[in-house]
């Protein structure tokens, strides 16, 4: 067996191994949503992206937001990873995308034909400003990776987007 084979055949062992020991434990139920007038009301809830590919490999994301304050909230992003490019079969699930966020409304802004809300705060992973904006059940996330503005927010939205579970 060549060794980029017997490479791809560990890896493959290794995460149906972390999946068996992470498949238990934990509610995926979605969180509720929030009908209130409140800056974050349309954030709140349960939020997941489609399958996206890279290099033979898949993931999807979810986010958990639940309301702190009418200005505020706390959540989790998780990356469900899988071996093979559709998003199907045993997954490991990654908790470490962004953890025990505690965020706040700090205005809003353009970006394009749109007015984003701007969030700043800290999870485990650091402190962070991100931009968010919701059209109907779909949810555009700032590109971390564009260009900022003087305060440090993003001027493009990354070029995937969540739905509302």
């Amino acid at each position: 067996m060549t060794t980029p084979i017997r490479h791809a055949f560990k890896l493959a062992g290794l995460s149906l191994a972390i999946a068996a020991l992470t498949a238990c434990g934990g509610n995926d139920d979605p969180k509720p949503g929030d009908t209130s007038g409140d800056p974050v009301a349309k954030y709140i809830g349960s939020w997941e992206s489609a399958c996206y590919e890279d290099s033979g490999a898949s993931a999807h994301l979810r986010a958990d937001f639940t309301k702190a304050s009418a200005t505020g909230f706390t959540g989790e992003v998780v990356a469900y990873l899988y071996i093979g490019t559709s998003c199907s079969g045993p997954s490991v699930k990654n908790e470490k995308v962004f953890t025990h966020m505690v965020m706040s409304h700090d205005g809003t802004k353009a970006v394009g034909s749109v007015t984003a809300d701007k969030f700043a705060g800290t999870s485990d992973q650091g402190s962070a400003k991100v931009l968010l904006h919701v059209n109907g059940n779909t949810l555009q996330i700032g590109d971390p990776d564009a260009s900022k503005d003087a305060q440090g927010y993003p001027n493009a939205f990354y070029d995937k987007s969540m739905t509302r579970i």
